[in-house]
Formats: structure tokens, sequence, C-alpha cells
């Protein structure tokens, strides 16, 4: 691969360690746009939104290598027009399982710090996606051992989450007993909390979602009704920089160790 620098790009804190450890190994590494030039690999901080697209366009050239976070379609799209390789390394599997990790680790300590007390509590985690899994799997250990109900959409999921010793939750179950949950944990980046089900909850329910964009609470009608909901976004590179900042370095590494 023939790389004449990398220059890593974005304010946020995880960019730090991961320009740190490329430096550890030998590259060159910067941290500002003047660096870049038609043979620099880019790593930018996520989410690779417009505003980043905006921001780094002007620097693409022909023969680049970029390494980006929740791309943009039209970053996707430039970098096509311009053959410029590109990688969205939150798409990567194993980076994806560690920030989900990071991110359980995360919510629960965000909860703990708003006074909520989770052992042998009743739980609720929405959506069973990577962080759906690794909340709930987090809840229900021997440290906190908490009775933890998952909510899909998907009625096959059943026999793997009572398997796995979770409770089952159809999403459209209108009938299920939700005043029973102290906690609420959602993933689903789709409003699922609404009023109707807001109306059926504990007037003590503590409500944290981390799901994107809008997230899946109807925050709103939760003041109205003096429920207590949070949204809390990017816990990875907020509550733990330097694992996840590391972790994206050794995603990039790892890719250029097979080119």
């Amino acid at each position: 691969m023939n790389i004449s620098n990398i220059c890593v790009i974005g304010e946020d804190d995880r960019m730090d360690f991961v320009a740190s450890k490329l430096y550890t190994l030998g590259f060159d590494v910067y941290r500002e746009e003047k660096y870049i030039n038609n043979k620099s690999m880019l790593v930018l901080s996520p989410p690779a939104n417009e505003a980043m697209t905006r921001r780094i366009i002007p620097y693409l050239e022909y023969g680049q290598i970029l390494y980006a976070g929740a791309m943009s379609n039209r970053l996707k799209h430039q970098c096509e027009l311009m053959q410029i390789e590109y990688v969205d390394y939150l798409k990567v599997d194993e980076l994806t399982t560690i920030n989900a990790r990071l991110t359980a680790k995360g919510i629960i300590r965000t909860a703990i710090k708003n006074n909520a007390i989770l052992e042998k509590s009743n739980c609720l985690v929405t959506g069973f996606g990577f962080c759906g899994k690794a909340i709930a799997e987090l809840l229900a250990n021997d440290k906190i051992d908490a009775d933890v109900d998952v909510m899909v959409r998907r009625k096959e999921l059943k026999p793997m989450l009572e398997e796995s010793g979770f409770g089952f939750v159809d999403m459209n179950d209108t009938l299920a007993n939700f005043e029973k949950y102290s906690y609420i944990f959602n993933t689903v980046p789709a409003l699922i909390i609404d009023e109707s089900l807001i109306n059926k909850l504990s007037k003590n329910v503590m409500i944290f979602d981390i799901a994107s964009g809008e997230g899946g609470v109807d925050f709103k009608y939760c003041e109205d009704k003096d429920i207590f909901a949070i949204q809390c976004l990017g816990i990875p590179g907020k509550e733990y920089p330097r694992e996840a900042g590391n972790a994206i370095a050794d995603t990039i590494i790892n890719d250029i160790n097979l080119k």
C-alpha cells in the first residue's frame, strides 16, 4: 500500500487515540487537513455526516484511501466518482461488537448516575441487535441479576431469547404488562415508545434511549406525564474514548494488513 501519510480528521476524543496508536506503528500521522495529498490515507471521526462531508470533499483526490464511520451517502458517492477506496469502519462486525459492549457499559453507568437501582429489577430492552443483546446480557449477569425481557418484532426470536434466559415480548402485543418495568432501554431507531405504550408504564419508570437520530421515545409526552426519559448518543466516544479509539485503530490496521 503506497501511503505517504495518514491524516486523522475530526475533534472527537476517540481520534486522538486513533492517531496515537497509528503513530506508534510507524506511520506519519497528522491531525490537520493541510497535510492531505493524493497519497494520503484519511481517517474521519464518526459520524461522517453532511457536515464532515462538506469539510473533507475539497481535499479528496484520486488514489487516496478513506476510513470513516457512519458515512453519508454523498460522501460514498463522491468516493466512488473519484475512485477513492473507502471503508465504513462502523460496519465491521468486530468493531460493532466492541462498540456495543462499550455502549452497554456506558448506558448502565448512565442509569446508575441517575440513581437507578438496577439490581434484581424488572428491565425491558427494546431491540436485540448488537447493542440490545449487549445491554440485556449485562443487565442479566450475576452482578446486576436483573429480570430482563426483550421486546422485538420477530416472533421467531422467542425460543432463542428464552433459551438465553430473557423474557420475550412481542412488539405488537398491546396486552403485555408494561407497568411492571422499572427501567426501559431502547435501541430501536423508530418511535416505538409512543403515547399508547407510555400510558401503560409505571409513573416511576426510567427510560434510557440509545437509538440514533430522534430516537424511539416520545420524549415530549414523557415530559408531559412526568416520566423520566433521556436520549444518550455516542456513548463509546463520550464515556470510553481510549477503548473506542484503539478499537477503531485496530480495525483499520487489520484492514490495511489484508490489502
